[in-house]
């Protein structure tokens, strides 16, 4: 009997294959080199499935800057101070990306965590988090932890946001990220340069009572705030965003934390307004900003004899401009804002101002430096000089 001999790779070394095999092995040969193109094929279809699930973008921001306050109380028995310390502001980390579920709806989703960087002490706090569907044509809607829209209705007019001098410092309440938030983002208006955002956020729980804000001692009565215990939320935003020209109004019932340290807004309303004025061909690198807010607070009452006797809490007032300005083709800019607050937290005459100037030094797209200094003043408390000076990567 004849013998042949066949080598190829898979089986080894060379082997004498018989005459009665030769019509078997050669037709395995011809299928060697289509089956290879089929495993390629299936290789890059995997491959393909894997891009369709691709992976979370991971983004965040390291934020730190050296501060020197020096505050000088009002109160004779307060000890003025002078302090120098590290913050780590705002900084972060987030993952966040989407699914396609349609070909017109997709999941979308992001985990963002606080963190400090100059200690250990709060790692790992939850920022906006959320799973949520988006579609084409009809918008998005979000589930989880999330700023309200009247947070972010706020834009980009506090220049010195995530500083020492931001806005939350200054009095100006609504600055509010809320949990169990149910919340949805309409596309641009049709025919029109208008958003809409609307969301509540949830107790939970229903709980009737209002809240205890101290207990009875001796003969002085509880004193209760005039809220329910357990409500819910509700917050809207309606904006305008054209050729440089931002306008927006905003509107909060119930969504501060509902506790008794912070949980006293009944409701806040808001009115911005931003102007990008390279944007209308005017003042190439200006920007110039506005806000106006009130904000009422909820009264507290006790029980006397049998009566019921109200603590009236004052309306709070917050107004803001500032202006910022890229100077030139230089790596430069510089910035001022102005805060006024009367009535900080709805006590009569608590009134807070806050005057900034600072500027940012761009080294790269990622990284900025940071000065500035100013003062906050809080009438009949305490006032607060700063000077800082910082950096800022972004990733």
């Amino acid at each position: 009997m004849a013998r042949y001999i066949y080598g190829f790779e898979g089986i080894g070394p060379c082997h004498y294959i018989s005459n009665d095999l030769r019509p078997f092995i050669t037709q395995i040969v011809k299928w060697r080199y289509p089956l290879k193109k089929l495993l390629l094929a299936t290789a890059v279809a995997a491959l393909s499935v894997s891009a369709a699930h691709a992976a979370p973008t991971v983004y965040g921001k390291a934020f730190l800057t050296l501060d020197y306050v020096s505050t000088d109380y009002d109160a004779a028995n307060k000890t003025d101070e002078d302090t120098f310390k590290l913050n780590s502001n705002a900084s972060r980390i987030g993952f966040k990306g989407d699914d396609d579920l349609t070909d017109t709806t997709k999941l979308v989703y992001q985990l963002e965590y606080g963190i400090d960087v100059d200690d250990d002490s709060q790692q790992f706090r939850s920022r906006n988090t959320y799973v949520g569907l988006a579609h084409n044509t009809l918008g998005t809607v979000l589930a989880g932890r999330h700023d309200t829209p009247l947070k972010l209705a706020q834009n980009k007019v506090d220049v010195f946001n995530d500083s020492l001098f931001d806005i939350k410092n200054a009095g100006v309440s609504g600055e509010y990220r809320a949990n169990n938030m149910v919340a949805y983002q309409s596309p641009v208006i049709v025919g029109m340069p208008v958003s809409f955002m609307a969301a509540t956020a949830l107790s939970e729980t229903d709980a009737d009572g209002d809240i205890l804000v101290s207990a009875a001692s001796g003969a002085k009565p509880a004193v209760y705030r005039d809220r329910k215990v357990k409500d819910n939320g509700y917050s809207a935003l309606l904006a305008y965003d054209k050729n440089g020209v931002y306008l927006a109004g905003a509107y909060d019932k119930d969504m501060g934390a509902n506790n008794v340290n912070t949980g006293v807004i009944d409701n806040t309303w808001r009115l911005v307004a931003g102007l990008d004025m390279g944007k209308m061909n005017m003042v190439s690198g200006l920007t110039l900003g506005a806000l106006y807010q009130q904000s009422q607070y909820y009264d507290n009452y006790s029980i006397v004899n049998n009566n019921r006797v109200n603590k009236a809490s004052e309306d709070e007032k917050s107004w803001l401009i500032s202006g910022k300005y890229k100077v030139g083709a230089t790596p430069w800019a510089v910035k001022a804002q102005y805060v006024n607050t009367t009535d900080e937290k709805g006590v009569k005459d608590a009134d807070v101002n806050e005057i900034a100037v600072g500027g940012e030094y761009a080294f790269n797209k990622a990284t900025t430096g940071h000065i500035y200094a100013g003062q906050i003043s809080r009438d009949n408390n305490k006032d607060d000089l700063i000077v800082g000076t910082g950096i800022e990567y972004k990733f």
